[in-house]
């Protein structure tokens, strides 16, 4: 018999997991993308939500602020845009 605390437990797991799995299907959308950014967006900080571009910004700071980030929840990436 699984108790209360066990299913809130699992529950919990379960939750975090999807997050994680957001987290990596937007690096890997940004990955497969990497050639676009770097083209038009060189030395940019790059912010992806469900496999979307959301914006860009030459200052994380910046980016941040203007995305409204309050808690990690989102499951937002931000990638810097190398050579």
């Amino acid at each position: 018999m699984i108790d209360k605390f066990t299913m809130f437990i699992e529950n919990i797991v379960d939750i975090e997991l999807g997050k994680l799995q957001k987290l990596q299907n937007n690096l890997e959308w940004f990955n497969s993308h990497y050639k676009f950014f770097k083209k038009y967006h060189k030395h940019q900080f790059i912010a992806v939500k469900d496999k979307r571009f959301l914006d860009k910004d030459l200052r994380l700071e910046r980016l941040v602020k203007r995305l409204k980030i309050k808690n990690y929840d989102d499951s937002i990436i931000i990638e810097f845009v190398y050579d």
